[in-house]
């Protein structure tokens, strides 16, 4: 076997043995038998300055592996090197010294190469995984390795190696499954890693009945652990390819390259046949890259949360305010449920509550912004599998647009917060129900009230008070049913016509309890802080009737109520700022009575503005 090393050195004066062995090249699948000429290798031992080298010339150029190329007989012949460096034999591969990354083509992975000094001075240990030397003191091992043991090791890249990885659950690239298996790696916890894989049958697909194989797979990396869990469909060899890169947004050419090679010989499928993992935006389950880069922070260890009584919960820390919106899928590329999960912020902690739809799985992903910077884009930071296996009897709610309920992201820039009903689904017995919003600066809020499935519009069942730093909304709703609640506000400084969302409900009524009677119209003046102690509702009278009217209306200088252009002036007690008086009501053949509370603000007393209207 000739060797142009051997050949080099010998023009140079050099002693140079040749050594030979065989390497696991592009061609070489888990199983394969290293005999005849189809693998074999040739490296060089030179002696220089009183010292023994390996080398490796021949694969400087790359390591030319794709899987699924075709064998051309000889395309394996190859060397590599040992060098005796300070009394150490140590082990180099300078064509194994270029790796091949994933460049993510479209149409499927594409082979790109780049520098590696992986087989510079290599750790025998690492070695042993490509280069198996007819000479067995060439390993470098006690105890040796077999050749049966090298043939059936997992196909492992430099890359691998230089990611610090190593094997946790099977140390043969053979995986033997009835149904069900899970693989494990491990890196250093230093390190943050994407990973992805692909799944690829014995007929070369990469699909089944219609559905991506790797959607019967689900990837976990976790603190320095990488855990695959596979169901796949149907019995069959299939090929299992682990890709990693390390995250380092300053790389400019920082792409997936592959590290590992496992091929999976399924004997039994599941009974029942195994659903595919729910459909998410990423491969990777639990905390993402964008998670740490928010500086976020959980205590919640696995990736797949169980339910219990139905329900799930996990928190979220951050070191300042963040938003968040979340999106629950199953496993059908059409599911989607908005109202199942909701989340209430404290502070710099979030807590999420999961209310599962049904038995089963469910993908929960998790979308975040610093509210500070300007971009409206929410990254995705997390993905959880929600995993629910009682069974349950949970209130269907019905559909609605992703991102639809909760708080809103102008809530916290205006630094306001719930303080009664922070879940955007009530469930109630009653269709009465007070909810209450802490303000941190004057505010005037708006509400918008639709019955969900027709969209009816009941807003004048929402009657608004405002006192001190507190906003009450008192929803009387007419019927029983799911209703969309929407709360709106601006700050009183803002002239603009703009009043952005701040928190929307779906509200569930089990019962009617007290009787539904439409609120006072109201209007702008009447958002600006002020409260009705009585009356909030005037029901049609049939008789004339005394009716006691008590509101306080800041900065007022007058204010009165006018029935039918009758005015009756309110009487003001400054001790409470509190403006009192008896209104008289009479019947009228026409019907159809209006009751107006006006105010006068200034110094111009023949200016009024009108703050409620009442229609009898």
């Amino acid at each position: 076997m000739f060797c142009t090393h051997d050949a080099i050195s010998s023009f140079a004066g050099l002693h140079c043995k040749i050594i030979t062995g065989c390497a696991k090249g592009k061609t070489f699948r888990p199983g394969d038998a290293c005999t005849g000429e189809r693998f074999r290798h040739c490296w060089n031992a030179v002696y220089f300055d009183g010292n023994w080298f390996l080398l490796d010339a021949k694969w400087a150029k790359g390591m030319d592996y794709k899987p699924g190329n075709t064998f051309t007989p000889g395309s394996n012949h190859h060397t590599w090197n040992a060098v005796l460096l300070n009394g150490v034999w140590e082990l180099v591969d300078t064509r194994f010294a270029k790796r091949p990354v994933l460049a993510g083509a479209t149409g499927g992975p594409s082979m790109q190469y780049e520098f590696d000094d992986h087989f510079f001075m290599t750790n025998p240990q690492k070695f042993i995984y490509t280069h198996f030397p007819d000479e067995s003191k060439w390993q470098m091992l006690d105890p040796l390795v077999t050749m049966e043991t090298f043939c059936n090791m997992p196909v492992m890249t430099p890359h691998f190696f230089a990611l610090g990885m190593d094997l946790l659950s099977h140390k043969l690239a053979y995986v033997h499954s009835t149904g069900k298996s899970i693989i494990e790696l491990k890196y250093p916890k230093s390190k943050r890693l994407h990973l992805t894989f692909s799944v690829i049958s014995d007929n070369g697909t990469e699909e089944y009945e219609g559905v991506k194989l790797v959607r019967y797979a689900m990837l976990e990396a976790n603190a320095g652990k990488v855990t695959f869990r596979l169901r796949l469909p149907g019995k069959g060899k299939y090929t299992f390819i682990v890709y990693a890169k390390e995250d380092n947004p300053n790389k400019s050419d920082n792409v997936f390259a592959q590290v590992c090679e496992y091929i999976i010989e399924q004997e039994d499928v599941l009974v029942p046949k195994p659903f595919p993992y729910p459909p998410c935006a990423y491969q990777s389950w639990g905390p993402g890259i964008a998670f740490y880069q928010f500086n976020l922070f959980t205590d919640t260890v696995s990736a797949v949360i169980k339910t219990k009584k139905g329900v799930a919960k996990f928190e979220i820390m951050s070191s300042k305010p963040m938003q968040f919106r979340t999106r629950l899928v199953q496993h059908q590329e059409t599911s989607e449920f908005e109202g199942y999960v909701t989340h209430k912020i404290q502070g710099n902690l979030t807590m999420f509550t999961i209310t599962a739809p049904s038995q089963g799985e469910f993908g929960l992903e998790i979308y975040a912004k610093d509210p500070d910077t300007e971009s409206k884009k929410m990254r995705h930071v997390a993905q959880y599998l929600i995993l629910c296996e009682e069974e349950i009897h949970t209130v269907q709610l019905p559909k609605l647009p992703s991102g639809l309920l909760g708080l809103q992201p102008m809530l916290v820039k205006y630094g306001v917060s719930t303080i009664t009903h922070s879940d955007p689904v009530i469930h109630t017995d009653t269709n009465y129900l007070e909810i209450r919003f802490g303000t941190s600066q004057n505010m005037r809020f708006t509400t918008s009230l639709f019955e969900t499935e027709t969209q009816a519009e009941y807003s004048e069942y929402v009657f608004i008070q405002s006192e001190m730093n507190v906003i009450t909304l008192l929803v009387c709703l007419p019927k029983t049913g799911f209703f969309t609640f929407c709360v709106h506000g601006n700050l009183l400084t803002d002239n603009s016509q703009q009043i952005p969302g701040l928190f929307n409900y779906l509200i569930h009524c089990n019962e009617m309890k007290v009787d539904a009677i439409p609120y006072p119209k109201q209007y702008g003046f009447w958002k600006e802080g002020c409260s009705m102690m009585k009356p909030l509702a005037i029901k049609p009278v049939q008789e004339t009737t005394v009716v006691p009217f008590k509101v306080r209306i800041p900065r007022a200088t007058i204010v009165a109520v006018v029935v039918d252009n009758d005015w009756t002036p309110l009487v003001l007690h400054p001790d409470s700022g509190v403006w009192e008086g008896d209104i008289h009501i009479e019947p009228t053949s026409q019907g159809g009575i209006k009751v107006v509370l006006v105010a006068s603000f200034g110094d111009d007393q023949s200016k009024y503005a009108t703050l409620l209207e009442y229609k009898l």
